[in-house]
């Protein structure tokens, strides 16, 4: 939760896709089948989403020195979040077919 409030807030300009929602749900899904099965819980990695976020978006170049930049547009891309659940799903299976030989 702190890791959305930190990437999602008004001054980042982020426009919330119909795949945001799904992104959560997936997450929500993986994470209860997961603790059913014994698996460790997900957790939000704050620093590289912050990381990844700032590399995706365009500061001016024109202000003045002791100024901070101005955010002038962030380049949404959907790519990452669905690389991302396709390894965890891969993962999860993987961990459920390891834990299917003991």
């Amino acid at each position: 939760m702190i890791c959305s409030t930190i990437v999602n807030k008004k001054d980042r300009m982020l426009k919330k896709g119909s795949g945001y929602h799904l992104d959560i749900l997936v997450i929500g899904l993986l994470t209860l089948v997961g603790g059913f099965m014994g698996a460790p819980f997900m957790v939000a990695a704050t620093v590289r989403s912050v990381a990844h976020l700032s590399s995706l978006s365009v500061f001016s170049r024109t202000h003045a020195p002791g100024d901070k930049p101005k955010l002038e547009r962030v380049f949404e891309q959907r790519v990452t979040a669905l690389a991302v659940h396709i390894l965890i799903g891969k993962l999860k299976l993987l961990h459920l077919s390891m834990c299917s030989r003991w």
